[in-house]
């Protein structure tokens, strides 16, 4: 065993401590800034595969401080675009070795695989004389950040057996070329589809204020349509004031429940909607305060009219076996016979 290597086993205590000291700073530097991920990993040098990197080296090293490879920390985000917002928190907060750091990601068109940004960091001077990290000063880190496709592709990769080009039989370099290509596309569209996600919310208020006819029912136009609009917040306000409930505060809406019970009634579009609260206005508010009578009051999310109105146009369809399957099908699937019964009753009482 290598002098060193011995060095590494006599303090491998204090790198291990190093390892879950960098992956909670990390990990607090990442939700400080309000960044999603998926994974972080750490790790430390396994002690024979140290042994075999400083022999294979031809004695290159001199001390430890010069292995840039004895505590390791991955960090995995979901989408690739996260991978730079990652990097550059990094590199704000670590002192970055730029002569070992290398950007995987940068192949040539006809490079084979798809990579990863691969840092090696070490504390900047003012963490370095915190009490805490004084005795990791002279350590650095080996940082991976890559996305869950690229994770994905490296962990394949890596049970394949295959990590050059000219490694792989000839009759398989092709399948390897398709499948990393593929992988990168699908990267490219999930950001681009979490930025036309985006840009829709942005403009989805103006869009349902232009042309709601054209504005369909989905749970990003709905939530809009719920806090936006005058009328929904009237009949709400009304609800909560004949039931003796309360209107919560907060925008945490049922929303995915509220689009599956108007679709199923084909009201798909904005426009629909409006004119079914505005024609419906007076017997949302009648439903709901018969339905409610006797009830011990509680409180309601925003959007409770909508959740009413369904209820009038299941009984104004004057349908039993239409409001019971209405029922089961978008608010309980236990079988409730009486259900459609009650609503068609209460829908009577108030027309």
């Amino acid at each position: 065993m290598h002098k060193l290597t011995q060095q590494y086993k006599s303090a491998i205590k204090k790198y291990e401590d190093y390892k879950r000291k960098a992956e909670n700073l990390i990990l607090e530097l990442l939700i400080q800034n309000n960044l999603n991920y998926h994974k972080i990993e750490s790790r430390i040098k396994d002690i024979s595969k140290l042994d075999e990197k400083i022999y294979r080296k031809d004695e290159k090293y001199s001390s430890l401080d010069e292995i840039t490879d004895l505590v390791g920390v991955r960090v995995i985000t979901y989408l690739e675009d996260d991978v730079d917002k990652v990097a550059d928190i990094i590199s704000k907060e670590f002192t970055l070795d730029h002569n070992n750091s290398i950007d995987k990601r940068m192949l040539d068109s006809d490079k084979f695989g798809y990579r990863s940004l691969h840092y090696v960091i070490s504390l900047t001077n003012e963490r370095k004389n915190l009490t805490e990290y004084k005795r990791f000063k002279d350590i650095k880190i080996e940082l991976q950040i890559r996305s869950i496709l690229q994770h994905a592709w490296a962990e394949i990769e890596h049970d394949i057996g295959y990590k050059s080009e000219q490694a792989i039989p000839t009759l398989f370099k092709r399948n390897f070329y398709r499948v990393a290509a593929l992988l990168e596309t699908a990267d490219i569209e999930f950001v681009n589809i979490k930025k036309g996600l985006q840009n829709y919310e942005t403009n989805i208020a103006s869009s349902i204020e232009r042309d709601p006819e054209n504005v369909e029912i989905n749970a990003t136009s709905l939530k809009s349509f719920i806090l936006s609009n005058k009328d929904v917040k009237e009949i709400d306000e009304k609800i909560c004031e004949v039931s003796g409930c309360k209107l919560a505060n907060h925008q945490n809406i049922d929303i995915e429940n509220h689009v599956k019970r108007l679709l199923f009634l084909n009201i798909d579009t904005i426009k629909k909607l409006e004119e079914e609260i505005i024609e419906n206005k007076e017997k949302i508010i009648n439903f709901a305060s018969e339905w409610l009578k006797d009830k011990i009051p509680g409180s309601f999310d925003k959007g409770i009219s909508l959740f009413y109105l369904c209820y009038v146009l299941a009984g104004k369809s004057k349908d039993v076996e239409f409001a019971n399957y209405y029922y089961s099908n978008t608010i309980d699937e236990e079988p409730n016979t009486k259900i459609g019964e009650e609503i068609i009753e209460t829908y009577k009482r108030i027309i």
